[in-house]
């Protein structure tokens, strides 16, 4: 086989057999989610949102469960995470089993637009890269505030467009 050919044949992509995952699918799939700064940035909500032992944090748009497992386990809080994917569910369930704080965190298949808790009920409710794949972004801060205590807190870390996307772009 000549070069030309090796790198011809290992340019062209293979197709895969079963289905297309989506985005948020794949996530699940591969048990991690992303957002915009990290770690760090999650730590900084943290200390914004006056988050400590004893503080009851609802995480809307909990992807895998990374963030209110962190919670639960470096401050001591009680969490309560919900995601519309049942997918992610399942693997926030597992990562609360795996890292001992499933006494302490919750999950729940939920939609951020209708979340099914009582009024005043968290002293903070945190997000981070979920605001942006909703078309009713009041909606969703109307709803994290309704169930934030008076005096509480409400914190969104969520990417920001400076540009109008290319036509032809869609909603996720």
């Amino acid at each position: 086989m000549s070069e030309e050919t090796a790198v011809t044949e290992r340019s062209e992509p293979k197709e895969t057999p079963g289905p297309q995952l989506s985005y948020f699918e794949l996530q699940a799939y591969v048990g991690t989610t992303k957002h915009m700064g990290g770690l760090e940035t999650t730590k900084d909500l943290i200390e914004l949102c006056h988050i400590g032992k004893g503080t009851y944090v609802l995480d809307v748009g909990c992807g895998v469960g990374a963030t209110a497992c962190y919670l639960a386990r470096r401050y001591g809080c009680r969490v309560v995470g919900v995601d519309i994917s049942e997918a992610m569910i399942a693997r926030s369930n597992e990562r609360a089993e795996g890292v001992s704080v499933a006494d302490r965190v919750e999950f729940r298949v939920a939609d951020t637009q209708d979340l099914p808790f009582e009024d005043a009920l968290f002293d903070v409710v945190i997000g981070e890269s979920v605001v942006t794949f909703i078309e009713d972004k009041q909606l969703v801060v109307s709803e994290c505030v309704r169930v934030t205590r008076s005096g509480g807190y409400v914190g969104l870390n969520e990417e920001l467009w400076t540009e109008t996307p290319p036509h032809g772009w869609s909603n996720v």
